[in-house]
């Protein structure tokens, strides 16, 4: 990344260690286990899920070998218990927007999402002609990973082959349209695809590749380009560790294949002098491992070295060594200090020694980091509440860090508490005199985030409890929070809180958020102009249709459908039109729309409850 590269002090340790590797050729990923896929022919005419024996009895499966073309790494949830898809519900959809992106004209390109648009305004959408160009073969655990028992040990090989699969692979698809699961007991939506540890493992593993980029399947016609580290973690947020397995022993068979992906991508980095990218991957090893029951190893081991400063701190010591920071005020080339990487560590005890050798606890990052998604102006406060370091919340604040005076950023410590659920650090600033109704420089509250972001309601919980004891509950308009979720993350738990606040599912402010602050006026006109004159992307399409929009148009034309259904079922109206004259049934194509929308629109509702009923079920048995 531009800003991330070299130089670095050739004096550093760490500087002569990454020359020392950019002579060595990278170590092949191991592939214990062949990896076995299906041509793109083949998957297209399948009309049932067959396991991998019985296919490679028939001959179907290709042992792939990087000359024969291009592969897709198909991740998804299991539908069933016992089989991933017994209906192939999900194969069919994928098999549709297959032919769709090959043969309608139409769908010359998949669309970044509105996320990776907003942080990278030059982000181009994805040609689908890239899918096509060579020969396209996929690999799909059911069809490559042997499922009888009697073969446990070539299972575990290939579990363990999963890196060096996704490192083959060419393109990652994350299949995760709006279903019933084959029990009809719970729903399948990307937020439970996201809570899942084996799904988490996947996409982990892609991140940390030499393309992190992948596509999200939620239709025949709906597909997303992620590309941006910010929208990728919210479209999947949380260690590997801390996600759902139906066996949690398998937890702990994953951990060598995430030890070896997180070292292998560490060397990458140092091997391109992109230093500021190893130091943020480096210092978020305790967070990618939580769950996982294992310590990460330092590459480098410490030299023998004096304290510059005369005191015994070998943490702090080896802390900067390992980062390649010659002193406690060197700034990297993304504008990090010491301080920062280290509240991302969160470690308190090496935070307080930065502290006593007065590194300052308010000190802004001084650039954007890419490979984090912090702006600058970042505090060391918002990077330990955003990663939910909350020993160091504490430390900090305890020294006067300031959670108000800030400057005009959008990370406030407060709002990167709520993003990420940390309701304990929501109560550690607000019981320190941070105002529960605090707003950010876009001009979003907490509660907004929270409810955008979709990762639980124990942070909004806690934000409406501290507004109680403030006495400032009725200063909580709780109708912008629906808009801002419907165009993200929100699930329909979020849509029956905000219900249960009083906000009007009805209302056709659309955007008022957009329109709050001179930094978000000047690029809703911008984006609008855009719309009409230039191109149309996703961010352009939901702003133009915001304009006396309803929170289920949002919901409707972002491909949020769980929110969507939940909207429905909490009595949103499909009558109303927006200013440009659409009604809600106008923005959703009918060849994607999933069933419970299409019997709503046809006057049919109750699917949709029972949609928005499973999912709120489904939530509370995950997580």
């Amino acid at each position: 990344m531009a800003c991330c590269g070299p130089k670095l002090t050739p004096r550093t340790a760490l500087a002569k260690y990454a020359e020392a590797l950019r002579g060595q050729p990278e170590d092949e990923l191991p592939t214990l286990f062949p990896m076995y896929t299906v041509p793109l022919e083949t998957l297209l005419e399948m009309t049932r899920i067959e396991p991998h024996e019985e296919l490679k009895a028939r001959d179907v499966l290709v042992e792939y070998r990087g000359s024969m073309g291009n592969v897709g790494f198909i991740s998804h949830q299991w539908v069933g218990v016992g089989h991933p898809d017994p209906e192939s519900k999900q194969m069919r959809i994928f098999q549709e927007a297959l032919k769709a992106a090959r043969d309608d004209v139409k769908m010359r390109s998949i669309s970044p999402d509105i996320v990776s648009e907003i942080n990278n305004p030059k982000i181009r959408p994805f040609p689908t002609a890239r899918l096509f160009s060579e020969p396209l073969f996929f690999w799909y655990d059911y069809f490559s990973i042997p499922q009888k028992a009697e073969h446990p040990c070539e299972q575990l090989d290939a579990i363990n082959s999963i890196q060096a699969y996704v490192d083959k692979c060419s393109f990652f698809f994350a299949l995760v349209p709006v279903l019933e699961s084959s029990s009809s007991m719970a729903l399948l939506s990307p937020l439970t695809w996201q809570g899942r540890g084996w799904c988490r493992l996947e996409k982990a593993v892609r991140e940390l590749s030499h393309d992190p980029s992948w596509i999200m399947v939620k239709g025949p016609r709906d597909m997303q380009f992620i590309s941006d580290v910010l929208a990728s973690s919210r479209a999947g947020s949380g260690p590997v560790g801390e996600g759902a397995f139906t066996v949690q022993e398998d937890c702990l068979k994953l951990r060598p294949v995430l030890m070896t992906v997180l070292k292998r991508k560490l060397i990458r980095l140092l091997k391109s002098k992109d230093f500021a990218g190893y130091r943020a991957l480096l210092n978020q090893q305790s967070t990618i491992l939580t769950g996982m029951g294992c310590d990460f190893e330092p590459l480098l081991e410490m030299e023998n070295s004096d304290d510059p400063h005369g005191q015994d701190r070998s943490n702090t010591l080896m802390f900067l060594h390992q980062n390649g920071f010659s002193t406690i005020r060197t700034k990297d080339s993304c504008g990090w200090f010491p301080i920062h990487y280290a509240a991302l560590v969160g470690d308190a005890s090496l935070v307080q020694d930065l502290l006593a050798l007065e590194a300052d606890p308010n000190q802004g990052t001084k650039k954007a980091h890419p490979n984090l998604g912090f702006e600058a102006g970042t505090p060391p406060l918002s990077i330990s509440c955003y990663f939910r370091k909350n020993e160091v919340v504490r430390l900090l604040l305890s020294v006067r860090a300031s959670f108000d005076s800030l400057g005009p950023i959008i990370h406030y410590p407060l709002n990167c508490a709520a993003a990420v659920n940390n309701a304990e650090a929501v109560q550690i600033l607000c019981e320190a005199g941070c105002s529960p109704l605090q707003r950010n420089a876009l001009g979003h509250s907490c509660i907004e985030t929270a409810a955008s972001w979709g990762l639980g309601l124990e942070a909004m919980e806690e934000l409406v409890r501290q507004a109680s004891i403030a006495g400032a509950v009725d200063k909580i308009d709780p109708t912008p929070a629906l808009y801002l979720a419907a165009i993200s993350w929100g699930g329909a738990e979020v849509v029956q809180r905000l219900v249960a606040m009083r906000a009007d599912v009805n209302a056709q402010t659309a955007d008022e958020p957009a329109k709050r602050t001179l930094l978000m006026r000047a690029m809703y006109t911008a984006v609008l102009w855009q719309h009409r004159f230039h191109k149309v992307t996703a961010t352009s399409t939901f702003l133009y249709h915001a304009r006396g929009g309803t929170a289920l148009m949002l919901a409707l034309v972002t491909g949020n459908y769980e929110f969507a259904a939940a909207l429905i079922a909490a009595g949103a109206q499909l009558i109303p039109r927006n200013a440009r004259g659409f009604s809600a049934a106008d923005l959703v194509s009918k060849h994607s729309a999933p069933d419970f929308l299409a019997e709503a629109f046809e006057g049919r509702v109750e699917a949709c409850r029972r949609v928005a009923e499973l999912a709120c079920g489904w939530v509370k048995m995950a997580f």
